[in-house]
């Protein structure tokens, strides 16, 4: 699912008109408001359908005679990233923090910090979001609602260092890693050495 979609209502002479709309019929919508339509209209009308074209439009129907609803992504918004794993694919990531100097980071902790992100809160509603732009970089921040956040995080793929350092010895991390505004599931009080 990408991050916006426009939809559309194309009616026929011929068709029924379609019950619902998500957003009362508004053109452009989250792409998590069309995730959430398609789920409870596939579930709750049994003999509604939902087909992706080529071009990714995904085409909804109620049945065969009603008329039907286009969803056509935006594709520079970003694809939505629920599965990092599948997602979060270079070996490093240049990471800049809101209003922070930019920090190299591992594959695994920028999949560690995107998972930390999206982790479902108590309302079963991620604390934050994560998507994968056209250009490859990631941008995700760990609260509020989707692309909304002014704690935007971006990761952009960039070559290995040749060393990563020293590791951290209370988290395990390696301490180039360590965001002082945010734990991510790892030391936040590290500070970089002065010299004496």
């Amino acid at each position: 699912m990408y991050a916006r979609y426009t939809q559309t209502i194309h009616h026929d002479d011929t068709a029924i008109p379609v019950r619902e709309a998500p957003g009362y019929g508004r053109p452009h919508l989250t792409g998590d408001a069309v995730r959430a339509f398609l789920g409870g209209s596939l579930g709750f009308w049994l003999s509604s359908q939902a087909t992706i074209t080529d071009d990714e439009t995904i085409i909804y129907r109620q049945t065969n005679r009603h008329s039907a609803l286009t969803f056509t992504p935006d594709r520079d918004s970003g694809v939505i990233i629920t599965h990092p794993e599948r997602f979060i694919t270079a070996d490093a990531y240049r990471v800049t923090g809101h209003g922070r100097l930019p920090q190299v980071w591992t594959q695994t902790a920028v999949r560690e910090a995107v998972t930390e992100a999206t982790r479902p809160g108590p309302i079963d509603w991620p604390d934050g979001w994560a998507l994968l732009m056209p250009d490859e970089s990631v941008r995700f921040a760990p609260r509020g609602f989707p692309w909304k956040s002014a704690d935007v995080y971006i990761a952009e793929p960039t070559p290995a260092p040749q060393t990563w350092g020293p590791r951290c010895g209370t988290c395990g991390w390696y301490e180039t890693e360590h965001d002082p505004a945010r734990r991510w599931g790892r030391c936040s009080s590290f500070q970089p050495p002065t010299d004496t």
